[in-house]
């Protein structure tokens, strides 16, 4: 075993990176276990008993009150955009003046996030769906703009992110990219195409969430003890 590892000197590297950056924080392994095991065992579930329908009721809006589960992972998923967002944003006015490439750097975190939570509570994309009509052409550009926006984004950033644990952080935009993509794919089940779509796009944001309060509770606390 120890010879395969040996074969693949990348998929080593970033394995021993993501233990390391992962390990300083704790809760967050905790959380993608819990997480993780729970849309498992939901999937297996719905497999078995094929409640494909029923997972998907999980992600939807909250619209029928019939259903008292309907939305539940939905509304979650906004919440954890809104703590994360208030985090970036409170934490860059918070911090002072000497701190200014990391408060730039959280008050641009908080503006594509923001971008990104409008459109995924607004429904922004379907929107234009709606107006243009050729649907799977109008989320491909979406998603590609996104693509891009990210890209620059962690290009811009590349100093300031390289000096925290930024394996959740690349992770929650592999599995935001992941989400996008299942999203234009057309899957004959509804409870698998939702468990993939939002099911993933749902642990990518307790990573970002957790990412972001981790690093902004470290600098906050960092520039207690230099004034001390």
């Amino acid at each position: 075993m120890r010879e395969k590892f040996n074969a693949f000197p990348q998929f080593k590297f970033w394995l021993n990176k993501g233990k390391q950056h992962f390990n300083r924080i704790p809760i967050l392994i905790w959380l993608n276990i819990i997480t993780i095991v729970i849309l498992s065992l939901l999937s297996i579930y719905a497999k078995i008993k094929s409640k494909g329908a029923g997972i998907e009721s999980l992600f939807s809006d909250p619209f029928y009150v019939g259903m008292f589960y309907l939305g539940w992972f939905t509304s979650i998923s906004e919440i954890m955009w809104c703590v994360a967002i208030a985090i970036s944003l409170f934490s860059a006015i918070l911090l002072p003046p000497a701190n200014r490439r990391f408060k730039i750097f959280l008050f641009v975190s908080a503006l594509i996030m923001l971008l990104l939570f409008f459109d995924d509570r607004f429904r922004l994309t379907l929107i234009m769906c709606a107006f243009f009509g050729t649907c799977k052409l109008v989320k491909l550009s979406v998603y590609t703009l996104y693509g891009v926006v990210l890209i620059f984004y962690a290009w811009a950033f590349r100093s300031t992110i390289r000096h925290t644990p930024y394996i959740p952080l690349l992770l929650s935009f592999c599995l935001f990219g992941f989400s996008s993509a299942i999203d234009i794919t057309p899957i004959s089940s509804r409870g698998i195409h939702a468990m993939l779509e939002d099911g993933t796009k749902l642990v990518g944001l307790i990573n970002l969430t957790i990412y972001f309060w981790w690093i902004c509770q470290h600098e906050i606390k960092k520039n207690i003890v230099q004034k001390q």
